[in-house]
């Protein structure tokens, strides 16, 4: 979401800032909605779990094993322990999130961007990624200057407590 003026920024039916299905690559992967190439279906932990199951039966090599389900943690874990592939799923999760990222500097020239969910947990090379692919793709350092990029300080409750804050300010709590 994107909140300015203290206010969340809700749009003409409040589905504004829905950056999970902000389309990323037309011919990209599914999403879980049904339609291809959203952020989400990059760089969500079920994205990035899926596309290592996916390299891992095309018969990529790496310490993670596809018997039963692989999660978005086990690929984290397996990053940190320098697991080629796992690393690999990261940066291209977090490419595609700095893509996106960059796009949304350029529309709304933030102070801060705050980044929640547990892939925002999974270490330094995650969001190094981001950093580098913002940098790539902003239109100018202004756009960077004196900007934060920090994962959710409520964790994966954010979301919860946001829309309990909503419900709050529509009620005039």
């Amino acid at each position: 979401g994107v909140i300015l003026r203290d206010q969340l920024l809700l749009g003409i039916h409040g589905l504004a800032t829905e950056v999970g299905h902000v389309v990323i690559s037309p011919d990209g992967p599914l999403c879980s909605c049904g339609k291809r190439g959203h952020l989400e279906a990059f760089s969500s932990g079920t994205a990035i779990a899926s596309y290592c199951t996916n390299e891992i039966k095309k018969g990529r090599a790496s310490s993670l094993s596809v018997n039963g389900v692989l999660n978005a943690r086990e690929v984290a874990d397996a990053a940190r322990a320098g697991d080629p592939l796992a690393l690999k799923a990261f940066q291209r999760a977090a490419y595609y999130l700095g893509i996106c990222l960059a796009n949304y500097l350029h529309l709304f020239n933030p102070s801060i961007v705050v980044i929640g969910g547990g892939v925002s947990r999974s270490g330094d090379f995650f969001w190094k990624q981001i950093r580098e692919t913002i940098d790539q793709f902003v239109l100018s350092d202004s756009y960077t200057k004196d900007l934060e990029i920090l994962p959710a300080a409520l964790g994966d409750d954010c979301g919860l407590l946001g829309a309990l804050a909503m419900a709050q300010s529509k009620l005039n709590l």
